[in-house]
């Protein structure tokens, strides 16, 4: 069995500076205020450029209600428009299952897709409202279905996987000044969403899902007889969110700047990701730093050298290390090194 939670499906409008319209929700007792938050979330994140529709499936954070939504973004014609309204389709389920959908993301996006091309096609033929939202309940109770099944199935595949050795705790209690916020930047496709799973799943993310924004992660464990826990935010690289990125900064302890070691652009770019985060922080000298090469695996194409690395870290007063999010290499290693530095 999942988690016990409600989940719930939104059907929403956005239309330029409107305020977002919300079409349907299911089940029907679900608040109008949290009708709302989804609202407004899902408008800020494409409202500063209205020809804006991100292709893939994104993941966002509800903190307020401990819970996450998975928000696919499409655009849709109606018999009185001449352009084009963007609508959105979400659906809210609890944090404890982010991993599963990271895990299956092209496998749940599929699902949104079908039913957006059903809604197309029904409010071209002019169907009656009440047929589009009879779809739109079919796919929350066949992602109901599929969290059941795979989170069952991953279950199974996390068991296989723990070794002897995890320092994994879920049940461990955690004072709260042991609860550490990591901020991870760096430039899109350098590996920050794949390393933070591979550290707090064994996971590996094969296909590339851009963060749009914020992918909020927690893992407690313990380290030298003590417990605590990192909550690892994996800020969106994309200079669209410069603006929202910002403000995720606050109250961070540490942060990590990622790039690609066979992406020379990515390695020229951290000075700046260091900048903006000090620049935003007042250069809190009580922040750490760390550097992490990533793809370490992938020799032949290697363009950075350690020495260069070692050369810009030293030059920014961070600690430098080289992973792999695909194999695993370091990746726990240099976890557990910001988790002491930050115990110390």
């Amino acid at each position: 069995m999942i988690p016990t939670y409600s989940p719930a499906i939104v059907y929403i409008d956005l239309n330029g500076s409107n305020e977002p319209k919300i079409n349907f929700w299911y089940p029907s007792e679900l608040s109008e205020d949290v009708r709302t938050l989804i609202g407004i979330k899902c408008s800020s994140i494409i409202s500063d450029d209205i020809s804006f529709i991100p292709e893939v499936l994104l993941v966002f954070p509800l903190p307020s209600l401990k819970s996450k939504m998975l928000v696919k973004y499409f655009d849709r014609h109606t018999a009185n428009q001449e352009i084009p309204s963007r609508s959105a389709l979400i659906f809210v389920f609890s944090e404890e299952n982010d991993v599963i959908f990271y895990r299956y993301m092209s496998y749940i996006d599929s699902y949104f897709g079908d039913t957006i091309e059903k809604i197309k096609e029904l409010e071209t033929n002019k169907n009656d409202k009440q047929t589009i939202f009879t779809e739109i309940v079919k796919l929350k109770d066949t992602l109901i279905e599929s969290t059941e099944y795979l989170y069952s199935k991953s279950q199974f595949l996390l068991k296989s996987q723990d070794s002897k050795d995890s320092p994994t705790d879920l049940d461990c209690k955690v004072d709260p000044q042991s609860k550490y916020k990591v901020v991870i930047l760096g430039d899109p496709s350098v590996g920050k969403t794949s390393s933070i799973l591979r550290f707090t799943d064994n996971v590996f993310l094969r296909a590339y899902i851009p963060t749009m924004g914020l992918n909020i992660t927690q893992k407690r464990f313990q380290i030298n007889n003590s417990s605590l826990e990192l909550v690892l935010w994996d800020i969106g690289g994309q200079h669209k969110f410069e603006t929202i990125r910002k403000q995720f900064y606050e109250g961070a302890s540490a942060y990590v700047l990622l790039f690609d070691l066979t992406n020379a652009k990515s390695f020229a770019k951290i000075p700046k990701w260091q900048e903006d985060i000090l620049s935003y922080l007042g250069n809190k000298s009580e922040i750490t730093g760390y550097l992490i090469g990533n793809k370490i695996d992938l020799i032949k194409d290697r363009i950075v050298s350690v020495r260069d690395g070692i050369r810009l870290a030293n030059a920014m007063d961070v600690e430098y290390f080289e992973s792999s999010a695909l194999t695993g290499h370091n990746i726990e290693f240099y976890f557990k090194k910001i988790s002491n530095d930050l115990l110390q």
